[in-house]
């Protein structure tokens, strides 16, 4: 009953973050960096792990999805306060515009656990 209640409030999920070693990229460079995941309260087994890469339009309030950069399917169970690190590398297109206050780009991030689900994002800058 508890942990029903707990995963109800989202209260002792695991989280994701993202480790770049650089957030300021240009256009075909490598991104490579690691995901951090870590536990709470409760063991959870995590299913899967998604990061896509996003445009946002600040003029005209659009988003996108450039690409998928990862998505990783696994079964490996999380300590309460245990953590796994996956490592990440990811090479960006060559046709993407430079970062300005009207066009931003974040890397998004989800973990999937049993019935929850976790979200990260890391804005990076897209240098000319």
């Amino acid at each position: 009953m508890l942990k029903k209640c707990m995963s109800l409030f989202k209260l002792g999920q695991a989280t994701i973050d993202l480790k770049l070693d650089s957030y300021e990229l240009k256009p075909g460079e490598n991104v490579n960096g690691f995901f951090l995941l870590k536990g709470k309260w409760m063991k959870q087994i995590i299913k899967r792990l998604e990061c896509d890469l996003i445009v946002q339009n600040q003029e005209d309030k659009t988003e996108r999805m450039i690409e998928s950069v990862t998505t990783i399917y696994m079964s490996k169970e999380l300590s309460p306060d245990g953590s796994i690190e996956i490592p990440m590398s990811y090479q960006l297109p060559d046709d993407l515009i430079s970062s300005s206050p009207t066009v931003t780009y974040r890397l998004q991030t989800r973990l999937i656990c049993d019935n929850t689900r976790c979200v990260d994002h890391d804005e990076i800058t897209i240098c000319g």
